[in-house]
């Protein structure tokens, strides 16, 4: 299939599980025998199952390019289970946008809503043109001057989040500092709500609906394909050990300052959200609890350790799901 991972083979009795995802899946971070595959391989085969885990996941995906790539798995494949492992911070604008950061660089395949019915893809995962010199031209200079397919698509979007002009009280200026170090903050688009903090924003913007209700319409795609082959779909995602993350509370607001423009963030907005896309689905919150979590100071994926952490704490509730061995 051409993701990160161990060669996809397994014997008729056999209980296969798909892991699907992005980075977080592909762990770049880990070794092979830390990657997420693998360490819920061996919990759950230690608890008596007999269990296959094979990853779906690479750096940048949406849960519109996911489910291409499930599609693809099931025509050579089957699978039990298929777990998703959500990314609340990117999987949503990933999902409302025909391109990854930073811009039309960048094309993917995309869906999108026309009242409630979901059309697309614009086209199929690395379906390219015919090559030939000309072709290679053009896509140098589009890689250089990129076309305004992303403007065009956008004409077409609710609009984004509207900061506030003025505010007087308390601001954090985090983002501002983020932005000017030049690190991976500064692909963050905050005039088009295609960043990392649009689930954070409070009120929710009606992009930001649009790209819940499109990614609640996928994830429906997937839980469908899932059960026509006779398979069962769950999906979770992380969050932080933290009191103030996990609890829903009115005094949770925070003010962040960016270009002269103030931006309202709160964690009860974010569990609303996420609330509200994972509605009707089997679904698994992990808390985070290692320190230190991160991979390094400017890479916020979680180390080998912490991945070992999720992981574990995954297969606590996805074991329940599998039934025993005969």
């Amino acid at each position: 299939m051409g993701f990160r991972g161990q060669p996809i083979h397994y014997s008729d009795d056999d209980y296969v599980i798909v892991l699907l995802g992005d980075s977080h899946v592909e762990c770049r971070a880990c070794a092979f025998e830390w990657m997420p595959e693998r360490r819920l391989e061996v919990y759950l085969n230690s608890a008596g199952k007999k269990v296959r885990v094979f990853s779906l996941g690479g750096w940048g995906t949406g849960t519109d390019q996911q489910l291409l790539s499930l599609k693809e798995y099931y025509q050579r494949f089957r699978a039990d289970m298929v777990v998703l492992w959500f990314t609340p911070a990117n999987d949503v604008w990933n999902n409302v946008f025909p391109s990854n950061m930073p811009d039309d660089r960048t094309p993917k395949p995309t869906f999108w809503l026309n009242g409630k019915q979901m059309l697309g893809p614009t086209e199929m995962t690395g379906q390219a043109a015919r090559e030939s010199s000309s072709v290679k031209l053009v896509l140098l200079y589009r890689k250089i001057f990129p076309w305004p397919r992303e403007k065009e698509w956008a004409q077409f979007l609710p609009p984004p989040y509207s900061p506030m002009n003025q505010y007087s009280g308390p601001a954090k200026d985090d983002w501002q500092r983020k932005l000017d170090n030049k690190d991976a903050f500064q692909w963050e688009n905050f005039n088009t709500d295609k960043h990392d903090k649009i689930l954070y924003l409070t009120p929710r913007s009606p992009r930001t609906q649009y790209g819940l209700d499109l990614t609640h319409k996928l994830l429906q795609e997937i839980e469908k394909l899932v059960t026509s082959q006779n398979g069962r779909f769950a999906m979770f995602w992380v969050r932080p050990n933290d009191p103030v993350t996990t609890q829903k509370t009115e005094l949770d607001e925070v003010v962040h300052v960016v270009n002269g423009k103030y931006y309202k963030t709160s964690d009860a907005q974010l569990n609303e959200n996420m609330d509200y896309v994972s509605r009707d689905f089997n679904r698994f919150i992990v808390s985070l609890s290692v320190t230190p979590w991160r991979v390094g100071p400017e890479d916020e994926h979680p180390n080998e350790h912490a991945t070992d952490q999720i992981i574990r704490d995954l297969a606590a509730d996805v074991v329940n799901f599998i039934p025993s061995r005969h």
